[in-house]
């Protein structure tokens, strides 16, 4: 699996979301997956890849603006001033926090790939278990890199600052009904002002050069490649193996829902189940994602209390832990109603600094932790087909 991380780096360098470096490192994906799947095909879709990061510019600029457009006049604009706010956090919200894409129409689409090798069972298909990672990597979010923590806090502060200041301003327009507001109603809007530079870190949030994306994410899709490895050879008696590699998962899930549109008919005829590997970095934080809060997912309990059976029976450590921030590509699958399943390693209390940062690269990998989720997931899948 490190071989395979090191030669897609070696190889293509760092692979944003519809670039010819992600193409190339889908075509060689493909090539690998040959050798061990029945069936390999790379698919091509059209995505709005710039959508989910540069519409940050414009929840920026409305914050901004309105926070001007309240310097003179205020008693006269706090309205207007409210409702211009109001939209901007419910669009921040919606948009980007929850992932709906709803301002997708102002972005231009790109073309991204994914790639889908299937490996048959020895008998009748009775389901389909699909493992999979994404190949690309982001665009550095140069703020977290150089200020770490802070870096971090700058981006919290802003998206506060985004959903917070039309709660005020709502609040400030009801108190112009019963009082002029001066004096204590009208210092909170001196704090708004004091933090908006840290919409800076919103606007400007990526750096000019992709990261390598050893942790995040080849280590996925090399295990899902390990996989088919696997039950080439060890073929299944009743259980479909398909392993997927997702374009343009950074972008905001672009690959995955791609692949739901394409194939949901078909993922509801086989049975299909997701499981989806994102960010292996090291064994101690192997965690079993019970649900995603961006997304307001929740993965089936029933999936998840085979997963851990499975982790206990190969004697592999693991956490079950919600997803605190952030989406992986089980979110598409399961807000189309399939079953999916994310399994992360990397610890999700903390700020990791190799997380979306230049360090996300082979030397901050611990391979420990790839090999013992492969246990982990041999298992599950044995278990999976006994049961069939």
């Amino acid at each position: 699996m490190v071989q395979f991380i090191s030669d897609v780096i070696s190889k293509f360098g760092g692979r944003p979301g519809g670039s010819q470096q992600e193409e190339d490192a889908q075509k060689y994906t493909a090539q690998v997956m040959e050798q061990y799947c029945d069936n390999v095909k790379k698919e091509a879709f059209k995505s709005p890849l710039s959508s989910h990061f540069e519409s940050l510019k414009i929840f920026s600029l409305i914050y901004w603006f309105t926070l001007w457009f309240m310097t003179t006049n205020y008693q006269q604009r706090i309205l207007l001033s409210t409702l211009i706010s109001g939209v901007g956090a419910i669009f921040f919200i919606w948009h980007f926090l929850t992932y709906r894409h709803v301002l997708d129409f102002l972005f231009p689409k790109e073309t991204s790939w994914n790639v889908e090798g299937k490996i048959e069972p020895k008998g009748e298909v009775k389901s389909t278990i699909i493992i999979a990672g994404h190949i690309d990597s982001v665009y550095e979010f140069q703020w977290w890199y150089h200020f770490k923590t802070f870096g971090v806090a700058l981006n919290v502060i802003a998206g506060f600052g985004y959903v917070l200041l039309p709660v005020y301003l709502g609040i400030l327009w009801l108190l112009t009904y019963f009082m002029p507001p001066e004096g204590a109603v009208m210092w909170p809007y001196y704090v708004f002002v004091a933090i908006s530079p840290a919409a800076l870190s919103m606007f400007f949030k990526h750096g000019e050069d992709p990261v390598d994306g050893a942790i995040d994410n080849l280590t996925g899709v090399a295990t899902a490649v390990e996989m088919a490895k696997v039950f080439s050879k060890e073929k299944l008696e009743h259980t479909r193996i398909k392993v997927v590699s997702f374009g343009s998962e950074e972008p905001a899930l672009r690959g995955s829902e791609a692949y739901v549109k394409m194939h949901k008919e078909e993922l509801l005829q086989e049975n299909a189940v997701l499981i989806n590997i994102d960010t292996i970095k090291e064994k101690e934080n192997l965690t079993i994602v019970s649900s995603e809060t961006n997304t307001l997912v929740k993965y089936p309990q029933d999936l998840v209390n085979k997963m851990e059976s499975a982790f206990q029976e190969a004697n592999v450590g693991y956490k079950k832990l919600p997803l605190p921030i952030g989406a992986s590509d089980g979110t598409s699958f399961a807000l189309a109603g399939l079953p999916a399943l994310c399994i992360i390693g990397m610890d999700s209390k903390k700020y990791d600094p190799s997380y979306h940062t230049r360090l996300d690269n082979l030397e901050h990998l611990n391979p420990d932790g790839l090999e013992a989720l492969k246990l982990a997931l041999i298992q599950f899948v044995e278990n999976w087909d006994k049961n069939q």
